[in-house]
């Protein structure tokens, strides 16, 4: 870092070239006012000294804007009151997601044991259709599969709605739909 250091007693000369000035001095009284400030352009001075080391008269120049220690500290303290006041939404937006991403695992968990099940009716249906094929002259193809259809539909739709219910314990149940139906899924 190139440091270039001054003379105390330049201190005015180097204000009027300065864009930003910091100040972060021990001294008890201002060490800079006004009558030392000879502006040509804005300047933004930055008051880090405890106490105060610069004369609040700076402010009645034009251009001058003056930010003290104390002010920087107000604008964090308003700036964490202002997300403070947002932590409800956002916690409200955590918990939806929340519920969201449990119910999709839950989903997840039970998707390929529902979807076994739905093959294994389907089976069941493919059977007993062919069956009816053979045993009746008049039998009617679609209206057979649309009403089977609607039927394994309704039936796996109660074996989800089940298996969604918050109260459920979803492995004991896929453990024991696996069992009754004499499926296996690929997610074991």
């Amino acid at each position: 870092m190139h440091l270039i250091v001054k003379d105390y007693s330049e201190l005015h000369l180097e204000l009027q070239k300065a864009d930003v000035v910091v100040v972060a001095t021990g001294a008890q009284n201002p060490t800079i006012d006004k009558a030392i400030l000879n502006l040509k352009k804005p300047v933004l001075i930055l008051d880090l000294s405890i106490p105060k080391n610069v004369n609040e008269n700076v402010k009645e120049l034009e251009g001058v804007t003056l930010i003290h220690m104390d002010h920087l500290s107000q604008m964090t303290d308003e700036t964490l009151e202002k997300r403070k006041a947002h932590i409800p939404a956002a916690e409200a937006i955590i918990e939806e997601i929340k519920e969201e991403f449990v119910a999709w695992t839950k989903a997840r968990k039970f998707a390929p044991t529902i979807h076994a099940l739905k093959e294994k009716l389907n089976s069941i249906k493919e059977g007993e259709l062919n069956f009816q094929r053979k045993k009746m002259s008049n039998f009617d193809e679609e209206q057979a599969e649309l009403i089977s259809n609607r039927i394994i539909q309704k039936i796996t739709n109660h074996f989800a709605n089940h298996l969604k219910d918050d109260n459920t314990e979803v492995d004991e149940s896929i453990e024991w739909i696996e069992k009754i139906f004499q499926i296996e899924t690929t997610s074991k």
